[in-house]
């Protein structure tokens, strides 16, 4: 082949001749999904990624019991992803359903949105089955995943009149929770703030808000913040009609989000018989969750250096309190106590209502060291560390303590630093649900996945650590 029709690597940001002439605008507007329906963060997410809307409305019907022939037009005109004016009606047409059926749709879209990482999204493709002609159906273009794990749910827990109750999607989250135990997980940190102040709201907090983010991201223009609202609230509570429930107190855990184009996306394409490197700015977020009754505030973004100060920003602007840094606190996680074995007898005489069962997957350890070596012809004290990762396989009959001390040969773990503890917790059936395991992964100090499970779940997880010392209460 000709040197000039090799493949060469070019640097390029747009590539005028592979994109199609007629290519849909995008829209700048927003739906107003954190206005309208300010509970039910999962669900407006989810109606933003679905490319089978069909599906959406098929939810909301059978949820509450009510035929919605407005919104099942909308869904077979949109050949795709809902426009902004359809995503509205179906935003407005929720806020108008009973509160039983508002929690219910908010359950199920936690549910599905929980499953949208890559093992979700492997497990449920591996369940379905091309010959049959329902699932042949959904993974035929448009699909997604959102859409693909939203038709199991419905398939589990909102089936069609007379139709047997398909439950693979419980088989997709077990898959996924088997497959997400032995990773790292992405986590959040921990803070302390005041307790009971309901964060600040409205048009002139966020543009200081989105002030003080792009101080903290120079290279983010400000007016490309996009920040949105959610209030978590216990709508089991007003689904009772109880007087003694007020809005006030059924408001749980509020969620404040602030998405920008804070890193780099790089990818290939093959363009008229070359390879072309493309960067594009990619979306990033910084995530705050804000529990008033404890003060418990935790903040997700992938620069970690920057969760300190972005905890102070939610402090000072949200909670309009004022202070140093240093007085927000982080939220310690103990691990001292998984250094022997008592810890086991622990977990089994300690464990709270709703959890069944707890067993120690994986515990990692340190060795700090000094170590000194020249450098610009001084000697130079450096504090370094070794790190151990013991690792029961999940069908060893052995425990923790009994593979570190036969494979490792570490009896006595309490010389070491804990770094990081695996949990996996199984949780009890509910009403709702099926009893299921989750993954939990504790980093000292301050680092709990809390991110990849239900708002249900992370509360249980929340009462068991503290119940066992690992999670001291504020």
């Amino acid at each position: 082949m000709p040197a000039d029709q090799a493949s060469t690597t070019k640097k390029s940001t747009k590539l005028a001749t592979s994109q199609p002439a007629a290519k849909r605008a995008r829209e700048h507007r927003s739906d107003e999904g954190a206005n309208i329906l300010p509970n039910a963060e999962n669900f407006v997410s989810l109606v933003r990624k679905v490319a089978r809307p069909g599906l959406l409305v098929d939810l909301l019907e059978r949820a509450s019991a009510t035929a919605l022939p407005e919104l099942k037009a909308l869904a077979e005109a949109a050949k795709g992803k809902l426009p902004v004016e359809s995503r509205q009606a179906l935003f407005h047409a929720v806020g108008k359903l009973p509160a039983a059926a508002q929690y219910s749709i908010e359950c199920a879209a936690e549910r599905v949105m929980l499953l949208d990482d890559d093992y979700g999204a492997q497990a449920v493709l591996s369940l379905l089955n091309e010959d049959r002609a329902e699932d042949a159906a959904v993974l035929a273009a448009p699909s997604d995943r959102y859409s693909r794990a939203l038709y199991l749910h419905l398939l589990q827990d909102f089936p069609a009149q007379g139709v047997r109750r398909d439950e693979r999607f419980d088989q997709a989250e077990h898959l996924q929770v088997m497959h997400r135990q032995w990773k790292s997980d992405h986590y959040s940190s921990h803070y302390l703030g005041p307790k009971g102040v309901v964060p600040k709201t409205g048009v002139d907090v966020q543009e200081v808000l989105r002030t003080r983010i792009a101080e903290l991201f120079p290279k983010v223009p400000k007016d490309q913040i996009l920040i949105e609202q959610f209030t978590r609230r216990d709508l089991s509570c007003e689904q009772g009609d109880d007087d003694d429930c007020e809005a006030g107190q059924s408001a749980l855990l509020h969620t404040l989000t602030a998405t920008f184009n804070g890193k780099t996306a790089t990818f290939q394409q093959v363009a008229n018989g070359h390879v072309v490197d493309h960067e594009e700015p990619a979306a990033m977020s910084a995530r705050f969750s804000w529990e008033p009754e404890t003060g418990s505030l935790s903040v997700f973004c992938e620069e970690r250096e920057a969760r300190r100060e972005l905890a102070t920003v939610f402090r000072d602007v949200a909670l309009a309190h004022e202070g140093q840094i240093e007085d927000m606190p982080m939220r310690q996680f103990d691990l001292l106590g998984f250094a022997t074995s008592k810890m086991l007898d622990r977990l089994k005489r300690d464990r709270v209502a709703g959890i069944d069962d707890i067993s120690i997957l994986q515990i990692t350890v340190a060795k700090p060291f000094e170590q000194t070596s020249e450098y610009g012809g001084r000697d130079v004290v450096r504090q370094l560390s070794s790190k151990m990762q013991i690792t029961r396989d999940r069908r060893d009959g052995r425990n923790i303590y009994q593979v570190a001390y036969e494979d490792y040969c570490a009896e006595d773990l309490s010389q070491y630093a804990l770094v990081q503890v695996k949990l996996v917790m199984r949780m009890s059936k509910t009403p709702h649900r099926k009893a299921h395991n989750v993954a939990v992964q504790i980093t000292a100090p301050n680092g709990l996945n809390d991110k990849s499970r239900t708002d249900d779940d992370r509360k249980r997880v929340q009462e068991q650590l503290i119940k066992i010392g690992v999670l001291s209460q504020f």
